[in-house]
């Protein structure tokens, strides 16, 4: 499976649902909500990688599997046009 976020190779952890799990080798372990992933693909939206990387880092600090939800996404500016 691929990453949501830098669409390189990544594993899918079962997960509760209405999310998906992910463990990308860059991205580390997040989890994304599935009506986000819809939404993203229905717009053409794309994560800002870099950014929702660091943003992932910051949040291990408080859980160990963050978790990303419309109010968390940081899309890249070229995909809003």
């Amino acid at each position: 499976m691929s990453c949501l976020i830098c669409a390189g190779q990544a594993e899918t952890i079962e997960s509760i649902i209405g999310w998906e799990e992910r463990r990308c080798s860059l991205c580390g372990c997040y989890r994304v909500s599935q009506a986000l992933i819809l939404l993203m693909m229905d717009e053409g939206q794309i994560f800002d990688t870099e950014r929702m990387r660091a943003w992932l880092t910051s949040r291990r600090e408080h859980m160990p599997v963050p978790v990303i939800d419309h109010g968390q996404a940081i899309l890249a500016v070229a995909a809003r046009r």
